[in-house]
């Protein structure tokens, strides 16, 4: 399976594609800040890595995979870092006196970003295990899951009644692709805990979304990161 998961990868790029098609691809170049083109040419450059690593391990190109997997230490900082600093060049735009409303929406690039990180971290630590390694790698895909998904139901999908929806239909779509690869995976006797894990700090992370992010603590937080001086 984890052999062929670069199609997984090229189908969820093309989801990715569809999704920020009316508002990035279909415009580009456009009249965009240059933390929304580093954003997006840092995660296209991560999805090719996720994309090429299997097939070079399938190929038996585990020299070159090694060597592309090191890229990466330089790669997943910055990607957190142009994050870091897009979040802020949005939230900056954002007038005062419409933080309050909207302040519950900055949560969800730190907290994909957390559960990214929380992946990436563990495959890299796991490195030498190549059950772990190869699950926790293909779980830093959950990031893209709530832009991708909230970006086509906003798109492409009947009006929702509460803008929040969209967040808990990326929840039960990574519930849903966690809890298959689960009871598939359940005779495994290696690697099987990356999935479990990776559940429970999705359910975590959006868990704070729908609690914490709407409380007014989480709005002190984004007025004080709003106004520190870094784009």
């Amino acid at each position: 399976m984890f052999r062929s998961s670069g199609y997984f990868f090229i189908g969820l790029l093309g989801l990715t594609l569809l999704a920020f098609w009316n508002t990035y691809v279909a415009i580009f170049p456009g009249n965009f800040d240059p933390y929304t083109h580093i954003h997006a040419a840092l995660m296209l450059a991560w999805f090719a890595l996720l994309i090429a690593q299997p097939f070079l391990i399938r190929g038996d190109r585990r020299r070159i995979h090694r060597a592309l997997g090191k890229l990466s230490y330089g790669l997943v900082p910055a990607i957190v870092i142009a994050t870091a600093l897009l979040a802020h060049q949005r939230i900056a735009s954002v007038p005062l006196e419409a933080l309050d409303e909207t302040a519950k929406f900055f949560f969800l690039p730190p907290g994909m970003m957390a559960l990214f990180v929380f992946a990436y971290a563990l495959a890299i630590i796991h490195r030498k295990t190549a059950a772990l390694h190869a699950r926790y790698m293909m779980c830093t895909f959950l990031a893209a899951v709530d832009p991708v998904v909230g970006r086509l139901v906003a798109f492409y999908g009947p009006p929702l009644p509460d803008d929040r929806y969209a967040q808990l239909v990326s929840y039960l779509v990574c519930v849903g692709a966690l809890g298959a690869l689960i009871i598939r995976e359940r005779h495994q006797r290696a690697g099987r805990t990356a999935f479990p894990t990776m559940l429970v700090a999705t359910t975590i992370v959006f868990g704070l979304f729908f609690t914490w992010a709407h409380t007014a603590s989480w709005v002190d937080l984004t007025r004080w990161y709003r106004g520190l001086p870094i784009t």
